[in-house]
């Protein structure tokens, strides 16, 4: 998965920008460390439990509409926490064609000013990061609003969902084996992992009046990932979504990281 995340511009929580095509390289040195810890919910049109998109290929359908969730269980931006807020990117976030890409950010309209715009901050600097194609423009994206975005998982860690109501409606079923590992792990390319464990795509409906989009994928690709990131992962080229090409193949780069993390498929564990 690639350009899945935007640069914000929005700095309080009621601040709705449109028609933006994407936020300028910000100032690495204006942004500060930060850590979040979590667990994220992806959703897209590819083929169920074999999105290519995942392996730096390019989407079975040429487009890509998805949705990509993450819940922070805890975390910070500077002195400013994060506890229990969430993120939503609804849109075409995977496109070998730049000019189709667009997306809606939705963030919790429960977070402070402070919160807002440090999620800002943080989302920011993960676009910056995260290349699609050498030389692919920001993604675009129609809007970016608070929502009342609530974010589940059951007691067993199987069962997660997603809700924005009248807008967004998500569920998936994680697999696990007796033991308790999830029984589809893959090295991927993700914004907050480089690790997911391929889920049931049991709902996955959007409809956005105000952006004119709707679509029903559900039954289609589902994963599910648990989350530890930092500035400093990127800002290292830690992450697989970095140093993809949409070759179809890892690139070398991404060999280098696979080996240097350990990340053999069979042997992979949820973190």
């Amino acid at each position: 998965m690639h350009r899945t995340l935007l640069g914000v511009l929005a700095a309080f929580p009621f601040l709705c920008v449109f028609g933006i095509l994407g936020a300028q390289k910000s100032d690495q040195q204006a942004v500060q460390d930060f850590e979040i810890e979590g667990v994220g919910l992806f959703q897209c049109q590819c083929t169920a439990f074999a999105c290519p998109c995942q392996t730096n290929g390019a989407p079975t359908h040429g487009t890509c509409y998805a949705a990509d969730v993450a819940h922070i269980k805890s975390g910070h931006y500077g002195n400013v926490k994060l506890d229990g807020l969430n993120i939503a990117m609804v849109g075409d976030l995977v496109d070998a064609k730049s000019d189709r890409l667009f997306a809606t950010l939705y963030l919790d309209e429960k977070a402070s000013p402070e919160q807002f715009a440090a999620l800002s901050k943080i989302v920011q600097y993960m676009n910056d990061q995260y290349v699609a194609l050498p030389g692919e423009p920001a993604m675009p994206f129609r809007k970016i609003r608070p929502a009342a975005l609530e974010f589940s998982e059951s007691a067993d860690k199987t069962t997660y969902g997603v809700t924005i109501p009248g807008i967004l409606e998500e569920k998936a079923i994680l697999k696990r084996s007796p033991d308790g590992t999830p029984v589809s792990t893959i090295a991927a390319m993700d914004d907050w992992s480089n690790v997911v464990h391929n889920a049931k795509n049991v709902a996955f409906r959007y409809h956005d009046p105000d952006v004119d989009k709707s679509w029903d994928e559900s039954g289609d690709y589902a994963n599910v990932k648990y989350f530890r990131l930092t500035k400093k992962m990127y800002a290292e080229k830690q992450l697989l979504g970095e140093l993809g090409d949409m070759s179809g193949t890892w690139t070398p780069a991404q060999k280098e990281i696979i080996r240097k993390q350990g990340l053999n498929e069979k042997e992979l564990k949820e973190k």
